[in-house]
């Protein structure tokens, strides 16, 4: 224990019996922290984040309809699965590559990065194929590559409330077409609701941390409480609201020569699947 003199405006008083560490300076050093692990994790969420908001502003076309930009999918999907000719594949390659030309090179790699993942993971699974002497064993890889190209092309290019309103317009069930729309919608939400959760842990992190994984549990456990009170708050919001569940979709359709053109690319495309399949 140490004894302090009394100031010269306290004179009267004296301060006996203090503790010891008040008279050690403050010199703390935290041990530095390798933050690699919160940096990249918030990273990654922000990189999803973005590529969700640019979807809800892709670039629409002013010609082509989400309608028909689905009803052509779903179309070109069934002929691809149900083709047993290289050449029709062919064909659908090559107009797929002609319209990747068009496009700038970031979309072209978030076009080709998941297609080509989908295609060689398909070619691991039927690798063993190989070896009974099966041919056409590639098939199924170049098969997975398009409708994977065709699918992630349909997402980047139509904004998600132009996908949903065409889908009603299809006459899918309100069911449906309300927990699509939810669930895109609370994956944004929560997505940000992630973000401010690890931007705070990231803040307030002081030292060396060595349990970073039960930090991130508790933050998922903090996620999962939030979604319980947006759900909470959504279904109230629907009661309040009257909702029954149903999207009624008003649609004019008039006569334009775009349809005309429609018409007769689904008829191209069909013609081209039943001529190299040997029905015509």
């Amino acid at each position: 224990m140490i004894q302090i003199k009394p100031s010269d405006d306290h004179s009267g008083k004296l301060l006996t019996n203090m503790p010891a560490w008040l008279g050690d300076n403050d010199d703390y050093q935290p041990v530095n922290d390798n933050e690699n692990f919160l940096s990249k994790t918030i990273l990654s969420v922000i990189t999803k984040l973005t590529a969700l908001r640019e979807n809800s502003t892709a670039h629409t076309d002013v010609f082509f309809t989400a309608s028909f930009k689905i009803f052509l999918t779903i179309l070109l999907i069934l002929f691809i699965s149900l083709s047993h000719q290289l050449l029709f594949l062919s064909i659908v390659l090559s107009g797929f590559l002609i319209y990747l030309c068009s496009l700038t090179g970031c979309t072209i790699l978030r076009i080709l990065k998941p297609a080509a993942f989908a295609a060689l993971f398909s070619l691991l699974i039927i690798l063993p194929a190989a070896l009974f002497e099966r041919s056409s064993f590639f098939l199924l890889p170049f098969k997975v590559f398009l409708t994977t190209g065709a699918v992630t092309a349909l997402a980047l290019s139509t904004p998600f409330y132009s996908i949903t309103k065409a889908l009603g317009g299809l006459h899918i069930p309100g069911l449906f077409i309300m927990i699509l729309d939810l669930t895109v919608k609370y994956i944004v939400l929560l997505g940000h609701t992630a973000q401010e959760l690890l931007t705070a842990l990231h803040l307030r992190s002081v030292g060396k941390n060595h349990q970073k994984y039960q930090s991130l549990g508790n933050i998922l456990g903090m996620t999962f409480i939030k979604s319980q009170e947006y759900a909470l708050a959504t279904h109230d919001a629907m009661l309040c609201r009257c909702f029954t569940g149903e999207y009624h979709i008003s649609q004019q359709h008039h006569m334009e020569i775009r349809y005309i053109v429609y018409v007769m690319i689904i008829i191209i495309l069909s013609s081209i699947y039943f001529f190299t399949e040997g029905y015509l």
